[in-house]
């Protein structure tokens, strides 16, 4: 215990929990929308293509977080459009651009042939490296998701649940679709760092799936996700230190497990009521 608590005290672990702190909190107030819009896999497709934007600026020799920002909005926008036009299915177009970046991503780092990039960081994050200035990115971030969640809230709201009465009530429902896929694309961008591209889609969905399941309004669902998202943070950063495992993975895995928890608990509730009615 003495040698976490010293080890805790280290900047760069420090540096780690803030960012995954920040990541949780922006991610679980998206989830929330995410699970309730039933776009659960928008969060994958959107992490496979920002794999092929890192990719590309890798094999162009250009910053890779930059040109992998621009390709997730880019990403975020066509697959909405998509989405909108009913041209492709929704689910059919979250997969066309999820082995589209695949594809492309895995062909331009062959290509690239750069020694000094590491695959398995992308893949799988590596929180402990985070610099100071990913978390001044990922607070910018947080400021800007609250800020135009707060503002767009009773919008956002009436859209998730009943989009054709948003319409007739003279709401611009795509412009408001258009903005959450953004916001959900530099949330994948700026969240790879932490947990990478192959587990970023859980962190969109489990928090806001394990809230919806206890809470009784929707401002009470985004708390609670808020506190399921940073709860998973710091259980899967402390069991990787004590394990010394995959940071990323391990915050995943106490993300399910909280979830688990819930649903068994609520499971065991409903048992007890029903054995009361019973008697």
């Amino acid at each position: 215990m003495t040698d976490l608590i010293s080890f805790l005290t280290e900047p760069f672990i420090q540096r780690a929990f803030a960012i995954g702190i920040i990541i949780a909190i922006i991610t679980s107030v998206l989830s929330v929308f995410v699970v309730l819009k039933r776009v659960s896999l928008l969060g994958d497709g959107l992490a496979h293509s920002t794999y092929g934007g890192l990719a590309l600026g890798l094999y162009l020799g250009l910053p890779p977080l930059w040109v992998g920002s621009l390709v997730a909005v880019l990403s975020a926008v066509g697959i909405t459009k998509s989405q909108r036009t009913k041209r492709i299915p929704g689910d059919a177009a979250v997969a066309l651009f999820l082995v589209l970046g695949l594809g492309a991503g895995t062909v331009l780092i062959s290509l690239s042939r750069s020694y000094g990039f590491n695959l398995e960081s992308l893949l799988f994050g590596s929180i402990l490296l985070v610099t100071p200035e990913q978390v001044y990115e990922a607070s910018l971030l947080l400021a800007l998701v609250l800020s135009l969640v707060l503002i767009m809230f009773k919008e956002l709201v009436f859209i998730t649940f009943d989009e054709t009465q948003a319409m007739a009530a003279g709401i611009r429902t795509w412009a408001y679709d258009y903005l959450f896929s953004v916001l959900t694309g530099l949330a994948v961008i700026i969240s790879v760092p932490v947990v990478g591209v192959l587990l970023i889609a859980a962190l969109l969905v489990l928090p806001g799936l394990a809230s919806l399941q206890v809470s009784r309004s929707m401002r009470q669902s985004m708390l609670i996700s808020i506190a399921f998202g940073v709860l998973s943070v710091i259980l899967g950063l402390v069991g990787s230190i004590i394990l010394d495992t995959a940071s990323g993975a391990m915050i995943v895995i106490a993300a399910l497990g909280i979830l688990l928890t819930v649903g068994f608990s609520k499971w065991m509730k409903r048992r007890m009521i029903l054995g009361q009615v019973m008697l």
